[in-house]
């Protein structure tokens, strides 16, 4: 059985993300607590890399340190998560705007019905927002 489901990177975002949630606004959450949880140090910085980048996070560097969200989760959607960690969505390579053109686009019977199915997964996760998983 195959199964559609984001790598182990984009759930321990999600993971961390939630932790940051649960804090009065503009609280930082230590690396220390966030490993509490079960999230290995290692992916706990190059995820905040990649949501620092989108925004999404920003971080306090000394002591006393750690993460804290720069918006209110429920004004983070998962799209926004996702995006910031995996990239764009996209159910096949050639959708991804970067890729370019594809080798066998002349013969693609299923270019239009994925990117259909692109969008519709899009809108889904737009309408679920961080504070939805906390």
């Amino acid at each position: 059985m195959s199964t559609f489901r984001f790598r182990k990177k984009t759930e321990y975002g999600m993971m961390m993300l939630a932790r940051m949630a649960r804090e009065e606004k503009g609280k930082v959450v230590s690396v220390k607590l966030m490993q509490e949880c079960g999230l290995p140090r290692s992916f706990l910085v190059k995820i905040a890399r990649d949501l620092i980048r989108a925004n999404l996070v920003m971080a306090k560097e000394g002591r006393g340190g750690g993460y804290s969200l720069v918006r209110e989760p429920s004004e983070i959607t998962l799209k926004q998560v996702i995006e910031a960690i995996e990239g764009q969505v996209a159910t096949v390579p050639c959708l991804i705007h970067k890729t370019g053109k594809c080798p066998m686009e002349d013969k693609c019977s299923h270019k239009a019905t994925m990117a259909e199915v692109t969008e519709k997964i899009g809108r889904v996760l737009e309408e679920y927002h961080l504070s939805d998983i906390c």
